[in-house]
């Protein structure tokens, strides 16, 4: 009975080490993979890590200049030191915590952490203090002053904490036919000014214009309006035909920046917070899903912040938008009397039924941030997935 009761306590205690260990990498990966949706010490870490990063861009900026550098060259080496042991600390607790995420830690935890180190933005995180440690470790052997160059990417890591990069990646994906059809109209219309000014010019300036190659450079130059002057035409028609080149380019290099600045307004509208895993798994709604329904109703939100004040849905009025609150409070009224929404309630479960109109009048409280979907996209994965419909219409249980 001893050795029985003695093991028993044994298991208890490995399993209490376990729990902690997991509670601890939760904690960790909550601190470093939040940020501002968990708000007190995630969101101080954030600032920390963004301030930490800036400053030491600007120092690596501003040790170039010699008479700085000479003066304070032992405040630039500490600080250096300093953040690269910091920025170290940072990429290992976010490789050891990166299992909390459901998409890594479904696969073997080491294959997982290994395919975890190969995204872009981890990538990122090693080159801002791996050359470091590698001109540590080679000291005066090998010439590695090119290494420090890459210290410079240690800006690319405030990417991480905002929008604007993934929502600037995401047009060029979602355009990428647009874009490329903008190209090739590009390439076809250098092809066919070269031409015709290597047919203009050719004869009056041989040595500039009397090759296509030379004409093409002359082309690209002018329907960028960059005009470097070492080309230019001396005859009329060559002078004429330069001018409507010119106009041209004004009108091609308009289509792709006008298509991208759309669809980079349109994605930071559509998603003006990261939506993240573990938020995602703390609401009710998705409580038993599997990973891989979550992660295309995931992929399929997008995300708004609301200000005080903001009416969200009107009664009466057609019921196009589903919304999911994630924090804040919105009051909601109708002619039976109000009452309060808050993080975890619904909005807009009208918009399960095609030309359905709003029950209610809601309009936020504080400031809300909130998940949402289309009214064609939410009754798209109600009927992929049926129990999403079923929850929202509270015909189960959650």
């Amino acid at each position: 009975m001893d050795q029985k009761a003695e093991n028993q306590t044994g298991k208890r205690v490995a399993r209490l080490k376990v729990e902690h260990h997991a509670s601890a990498r939760q904690w960790a990966y909550l601190i470093l993979e939040e940020g501002q949706t968990e708000g007190g010490v995630s969101r101080f870490v954030e600032m920390l890590l963004i301030a930490l990063i800036v400053s030491n861009t600007l120092a690596v900026i501003l040790e170039t200049v010699p008479s700085l550098y000479n003066d304070y060259r032992v405040f630039f080496s500490a600080f250096e030191q300093i953040t690269v042991y910091i920025f170290a600390v940072e990429y290992f607790f976010r490789l050891w915590s990166c299992v909390e995420d459901p998409r890594v830690g479904t696969k073997h935890p080491m294959r997982g952490r290994l395919l975890f180190a190969l995204r872009p933005m981890m990538v990122v995180d090693l080159l801002s203090f791996a050359p470091y440690f590698i001109a540590l470790g080679f000291g005066a052997a090998v010439d590695l002053r090119a290494l420090r160059v890459l210290r410079l990417l240690r800006l690319l890591k405030i990417a991480r904490y905002s929008q604007a990069m993934p929502a600037l990646l995401g047009v060029l994906y979602s355009e990428r036919r647009a874009l490329f059809g903008a190209f090739i109209l590009l390439i076809f219309t250098v092809c066919v000014t070269g031409e015709v000014m290597h047919l203009i010019e050719g004869g009056a300036q041989p040595k500039t214009f009397g090759t296509l190659p030379g004409s093409m450079y002359w082309a690209i130059t002018t329907l960028t309006t960059v005009g470097y002057g070492d080309e230019t035409p001396i005859t009329w028609a060559g002078k004429l035909w330069a001018g409507i080149t010119m106009v041209t380019g004004l009108v091609l290099f308009a289509l792709p920046v006008g298509i991208i600045a759309t669809g980079f307004v349109n994605g930071l509208h559509k998603r003006e917070f990261s939506i993240t895993w573990s938020m995602v798994k703390r609401q009710p709604l998705f409580d038993g899903f599997e990973m891989e329904p979550t992660r295309q109703i995931l992929d399929t939100m997008g995300a708004s912040v609301v200000q005080d004040h903001t009416r969200i849905a009107v009664e009466g009025h057609k019921a196009d938008m589903f919304y999911l609150i994630i924090s804040g409070k919105a009051h909601a009224e109708d002619e039976t009397g109000t009452w309060d929404l808050e993080a975890g309630d619904m909005i807009g479960e009208e918009a399960l039924n095609d030309h359905a109109n709003y029950k209610h009048t809601i309009w936020a409280r504080t400031e809300m941030r909130m998940m949402n979907l289309t009214g064609e996209d939410l009754r798209r994965l109600a009927r992929k997935y049926p129990l999403l419909g079923q929850r929202i219409r509270n015909e189960i249980p959650w």
